[in-house]
C-alpha cells in the first residue's frame, strides 16, 4: 500500500504548484476546446495531432470550464493513470516490495512530476502503458476474461496510435 499511496501523492502534487507557460499549449488548448464546443476534428478544424489527444481535455473542460488550470487538471488524471498502470505492471511481474516502491518513485519523480501539461508524446506513451498492463493481465491469466484485457490493451494501442497520429 505504500507504492499506492506513493502514486496518488505525486500525482496530485501538481494541482499545488504554479507552472511556467509551455510553448506551444495553445494546441493542446484549442483542440479540447473546440471539442468542447461540439466541433469535429479535420471536418470542422485541423491540427496537427491526432484526434483522441484532445478528448480527456475537451471532458474536463465541461466540467471545470475551458481555462489553463484545466489542463493542469486532465492531466493530473492522465498521470493517476500511467502510475496505476505502471504500478499494475510492477505487480503483475512480481517484484519485491521495496523494489515496486522505489522504481514507482524514480517513475513518478522523474517522468510524471515532469509532464505537468498535457502533451500529445506524453498522452502516447500514458495510453501505452495502460495498454501494455492490459496486455500482462491477458499473459497472466488462464480464464475466459482474459480476452477481456487484451481487447482493453487493443483500444488503448488504437488510442495511442491515434494520438499521435493525425
Amino acid at each position: 500500500t505504500a507504492d499506492l499511496f506513493t502514486t496518488i501523492l505525486l500525482s496530485f502534487v501538481p494541482l499545488f504548484l504554479s507552472f511556467p507557460y509551455r510553448v506551444n499549449i495553445f494546441l493542446s488548448w484549442e483542440g479540447a476546446y473546440r471539442l468542447y464546443l461540439g466541433q469535429v476534428p479535420y471536418k470542422d478544424f485541423g491540427l496537427p495531432m491526432g484526434f483522441t489527444y484532445w478528448v480527456v481535455p475537451a471532458f474536463f473542460f465541461t466540467i471545470f470550464g475551458p481555462y489553463l488550470i484545466t489542463l493542469v487538471k486532465a492531466q493530473v488524471l492522465l498521470n493517476l493513470v500511467c502510475c496505476l498502470s505502471f504500478r499494475g505492471i510492477l505487480q503483475k511481474l512480481r517484484l519485491a516490495d521495496g523494489i515496486r516502491i522505489s522504481v514507482i518513485l524514480v517513475f513518478c519523480l522523474s517522468y510524471i512530476l515532469m509532464n505537468f501539461w498535457p502533451w500529445y508524446n506524453n498522452s502516447v506513451i500514458i495510453y501505452e502503458i495502460v495498454a501494455l498492463n492490459f496486455l500482462f493481465g491477458f499473459f497472466i491469466r488462464d480464464n475466459k476474461r482474459r480476452y477481456f484485457y487484451l481487447v482493453l490493451s487493443c483500444f488503448f494501442f488504437f488510442i495511442s496510435f491515434f494520438t499521435k497520429q493525425d
